[in-house]
């Protein structure tokens, strides 16, 4: 067994490549902060492209400010640096990233999961959800939703990505 127990993969579960082609729509979400953090999204949009970063606004998202990441998108290779991880991941992760690359994120496995995520998301014109359940992670079984909502910039270019997060614990009863 490894000694570190989020390392450890469950075949019994979607994968995330499974997950993210299943393109969950908002409905699925148990979260309704998450599907209204969706929505709100589609109303910041002023074409048919994403909306730009510059007029992101925390305030459109403060119902979501502790639950919502914000992460700047590098590309060749692709790089995923936090401007801001919310209390709600950094305590799940046991570490706040703010400043620091996905790349220390302190569990491989998990952190992998994140990057396939951001990185379709990044390729999208539209907000990306997934939903994991039965994630074990610092040994926690947790229930996890995300809404990846890309921003961009005047070029049309995905430069950030904000990440909204509902988790929770699985309680056995």
């Amino acid at each position: 067994m490894p000694a570190d127990q989020s390392q450890v993969e469950d075949t019994a579960h979607p994968s995330i490549e499974q997950r993210l082609a299943m393109n969950l729509k908002p409905e699925a979400l148990k979260s309704e902060l998450l599907r209204r953090a969706h929505a709100d999204w589609y109303r910041l949009r002023t074409g048919p492209g994403v909306p730009d970063y510059r007029s992101f606004d925390i305030c459109d998202f403060s119902y979501m400010v502790g639950s919502l990441n914000m992460m700047e998108v590098e590309r060749n290779p692709w790089r995923f640096r936090y401007r801001v991880h919310s209390t709600l991941a950094a305590r799940n992760c046991g570490k706040d990233l703010t400043g620091l690359y996905l790349d220390d994120y302190p569990s491989e496995m998990h952190r992998k999961n994140i990057e396939k995520f951001c990185i379709h998301a990044a390729q999208r014109n539209e907000p990306t959800i997934d939903i994991a359940e039965n994630i074990l992670l610092f040994r926690r079984l947790m229930h996890y939703e995300t809404v990846g909502m890309p921003f961009g910039n005047p070029a049309g270019e995905i430069t950030h990505l904000a990440l909204a997060l509902h988790s929770r614990p699985i309680v056995a009863h």
